[in-house]
């Protein structure tokens, strides 16, 4: 098949984080003998075509290189509610949409593989040819407000199979939206466990280092961490947070773990590549992720937490209970309860045998649930279905 993936999020060098998923399935359909062209946007720095690995990348342009800044930025969509942004935001689409009409005349795919409902499956839609989505989480979220459902209906409806990135968010689809979405499936974004392997042999912090990695925004809970992190310190257990990656809220959380006491306890470390992520996680005692209300699709950090051999706590936001089985695989704190999280991390920090246990298990149900080997099949069956409805 001729398979032509749309994003807005594709890895722009081999240790960009930014869409590793989406990289590590069109490298996989690629390996498996099909022809993979994917359409991205440009970033700085960058040529407008490139080869990753088997699969051809084409970037469209939309601004000049100081200006090209609302894709990659971890806030897209805030940018895009921000009256200031809006030309630039305008711009982005336009261009967007061009160049995937143009390039699917192009290439004549058999099938287009659209990344997140919107902007992608809105430009999928534009091209005439048979489309999948795949919902991620933020793109679902959107669809609260009344304004963007009638637009979602109108590409998912038209979209041959329609994919979530976890049970939660097809539930979610379909209260949202009703039986239009009855139909679709999970299909979970893969990690290759191998990736992290080296993560077991990497000595463990001292003190103890709870770890977090993720975009910095309001809805990822890192307050509720630093919270935490002062509750931790209170009650005498010592511990100190590393927080990786980078976003929106950066400065307002570093002013809060200063007002908090606990500055000297909470390291910002910014944006890592990810080859340095085995031994973020392999040093870490536990990772976090205290995601509030439904806005986690799925939680991918605590996954490779464990394949790293490392113990998770989250929340129970959206997807994160389908990685994370309070007692078996990791724990649960209630959301947005800076309390609850400090006792269920005391209790990984302290109980080592526990913790222990759960890393173990988890480690065996990711390294199952989540193996490329596992999600490729799934997602090739679903581009013959959808190749095969235009045919008929």
């Amino acid at each position: 098949m001729k398979v032509l993936v749309v994003t807005h999020n594709y890895p722009r060098h081999p240790d960009d984080p930014a869409g590793a998923f989406v990289g590590r399935l069109a490298r996989g359909v690629a390996a498996s003998g099909h022809h993979v062209t994917v359409v991205a946007p440009h970033a700085p720095g960058l040529a407008e075509e490139q080869m990753d690995g088997p699969v051809r990348v084409r970037r469209f342009r939309y601004a000049t290189d100081d200006r090209e800044v609302i894709a990659y930025s971890g806030d897209m969509h805030a940018r895009a509610r921000r009256g200031a942004g809006l030309g630039g935001i305008l711009s982005f689409l336009w261009r967007f949409r061009a160049a995937v009409k143009r390039v699917a005349a192009e290439e004549r795919p058999d099938v287009i593989h659209a990344h997140w409902w919107v902007p992608g499956g809105w430009m999928a839609k534009a091209t005439g040819v048979p489309y999948v989505v795949t919902c991620h989480g933020t793109d679902v979220r959107l669809i609260e407000f009344p304004p963007l459902r009638w637009l979602a209906r109108r590409v998912l409806n038209a979209a041959a199979v329609v994919t979530t990135v976890s049970e939660f968010l097809r539930r979610d689809l379909e209260r949202l939206l009703g039986r239009e979405v009855q139909s679709a499936a999970v299909l979970r974004m893969p990690v290759d466990a191998r990736d992290f392997e080296s993560a077991r042999s990497v000595p463990k912090a001292e003190p103890p280092r709870i770890l977090f990695v993720g975009n910095l925004n309001p809805s990822k809970g890192v307050d509720v961490l630093i919270r935490a992190a002062r509750a931790l310190k209170d009650r005498g257990i010592n511990a100190r947070v590393r927080i990786v990656g980078d976003g929106p809220a950066r400065e307002d959380l570093r002013t809060l773990a200063r007002l908090e006491g606990v500055a000297d306890l909470v390291e910002f470390a910014g944006a890592l590549p990810l080859n340095n992520m085995p031994r973020e996680y392999g040093a870490a005692t536990v990772t976090v992720l205290p995601t509030r209300g439904q806005a986690e699709g799925l939680g991918l950090s605590l996954v490779e937490s464990l394949l790293s051999g490392t113990a998770v706590v989250g929340s129970a936001a959206g997807g994160i209970p389908e990685v994370v089985v309070p007692g078996e695989t990791g724990l649960i704190a209630r959301d947005g309860d800076a309390a609850d999280l400090a006792a269920q991390l005391a209790r990984m920090l302290t109980d080592a045998a526990f913790r222990e246990r759960t890393a173990a298990t988890g480690r065996e149900r990711v390294t199952r649930d989540f193996s490329l080997d596992g999600t490729l099949p799934i997602l090739l069956d679903i581009y013959r279905v959808a190749a095969g409805r235009a045919a008929a």
